[in-house]
């Protein structure tokens, strides 16, 4: 899978600019942020990112985690997390058929 997608990034996008179109669930973990995003949001390439019913689990590239470093900080400072930074940004993706939505999950370490 490449790291470097455009639907990843539209997605974050996406959920940065109508965090009251989404659902924010609550935080488990101290280092991730899990999103439900409703499926009549468009999303390209969703076969290859979204998959029913799976999880697809992608480490971000340095290049993407460095390009996109103030959007990926918009969804670092919703974490629990108490160290001042991060070095690699995880990103789960699926499609929950049963509950229409897209599940975005980003942990950081």
């Amino acid at each position: 899978m490449a790291s470097n997608s455009d639907s990843i990034y539209n997605v974050l996008t996406y959920v940065n600019r109508h965090p009251d179109r989404v659902i924010f669930n609550p935080r488990d973990y101290a280092n991730t942020v899990t999103i439900g995003i409703p499926d009549t949001v468009p999303v390209a390439n969703q076969e290859l990112y979204f998959p029913s019913n799976r999880l697809s689990v992608n480490l971000m590239t340095d290049a993407f985690v460095g390009e996109y470093s103030d959007l990926l900080d918009h969804f670092y400072e919703l974490t629990k997390q108490s160290k001042p930074d991060y070095r690699h940004v995880w990103i789960t993706t699926g499609h929950i058929r049963q509950q229409q939505l897209w599940l975005l999950d980003l942990s950081f370490e």
